[in-house]
């Protein structure tokens, strides 16, 4: 795929809360995306490999993981610097599919 996709198990608390993911699977992509190997990420914890996660990404994910909506983020990832859209959607309970991309930055000219 010529841009990233990952799936991700998500880690629940004792009442249900969202409290880690998981990457189980990081195609290529990623690596340019998150600027990490993907054996760097695959089997292990976001929260392990971004020191400075920021836990914004749980809610989201967590809701596609259980309820099995689709939804498209657009954020700033502050642990990598860039503006993604993410794709996500639910492959089966529990996990959650990302597919990543980067936004473009507009430049506006100026007139002189």
């Amino acid at each position: 795929m010529p841009v990233a996709f990952c799936v991700i198990e998500l880690v629940f608390d004792e009442a249900g809360h969202g409290i880690d993911f998981i990457f189980r699977y990081c195609n290529k992509q990623m690596e340019v995306i998150e600027g990490v190997p993907v054996e760097d990420m695959v089997d292990h914890s976001f929260y392990a490999v971004f020191k400075n996660g920021d836990k914004k990404w749980l809610v989201a994910y967590a809701d596609v993981a259980l309820n099995g909506v689709q939804r498209t983020l657009h954020d700033y990832s502050p642990e990598i610097g860039k503006n993604l859209t993410i794709h996500c959607y639910q492959p089966e309970p529990g996990y959650c599919a990302c597919v990543l991309t980067e936004e473009e930055k507009v430049i506006e000219k100026q007139d002189k």
